[in-house]
């Protein structure tokens, strides 16, 4: 709440003449995860270690990849929420795991700070994960509801945000393509049947789409 707070004040103090306007983008594209230690804590029973689980996303298979941000812009800077459809499916095997996954997401939600250069935009960004995780560990199955039903979803841990990015305008600079490389770096807790599974992710992700400026003032 107090980065929010602060986001908001900053949003405001920008007074002096700029032009200003609002944009939103849509991007599809590619995530891949680095293996990173996972912990599943289960009452009655022993830990679950690995100190390299490996997941996949598989980012092109429905419910495919996506990524939306939606910005205030003032000359160089860019204050913006941004939502990222990320997926993870645990692939070592395990005899007390049949299936772990947070395949209908590993939702990543932050607020950015972005600051424009002659080539490229930087941006970094903080918030967290709205996950829905699914799993059937020693024979325990969760979830709660179908993968659309909001009773799945859990707002859970932090996570930063982070990318480099090029636009290329058109439409007399009201429409544009957005190629970005950015990571996440993730650390949340996913609850299982009787327990939780404590998530460490860092996601390397590839994206591109389209975005629109509107709303266009100078002031």
């Amino acid at each position: 709440m107090r980065f929010l707070f602060s986001f908001c004040i900053c949003l405001m103090a920008f007074t002096s003449p700029a032009q200003r306007y609002w944009s939103f983008e849509l991007h599809g594209g590619w995530a891949g995860n680095i293996p990173l230690p996972l912990r599943i804590q289960q009452d009655g029973h022993p830990d679950i270690y690995f100190k390299r689980a490996r997941f996949s996303s598989e980012p092109f298979v429905m419910p495919v990849y996506w990524d939306w941000r939606f910005s205030k812009r003032i000359n160089r800077h860019s204050f913006e929420f941004e939502a990222i459809h990320h997926k993870l499916y645990l692939l070592n095997p395990h005899p007390d795991i049949q299936r772990f996954g947070i395949s209908h997401g590993f939702n990543i939600l932050t607020l950015n700070y972005a600051r424009y250069f002659k080539y490229f935009i930087v941006r970094n960004g903080i918030g967290s994960v709205l996950m829905h995780p699914e799993s059937t560990i020693r024979n325990l199955e969760y979830p709660e509801g179908p993968g659309f039903d909001i009773k799945g979803y859990r707002l859970r841990g932090i996570v930063w945000n982070t990318a480099v990015a090029h636009r290329f305008h058109f439409f007399r600079k009201r429409m544009f393509l957005n190629l970005e490389a950015k990571a996440t770096f993730a650390k949340a807790n996913a609850p299982i049947v009787n327990g939780v599974a404590k998530v460490n992710n860092i996601a390397l992700q590839m994206i591109g789409g389209l975005g629109v400026n509107f709303l266009r003032t100078k002031k």
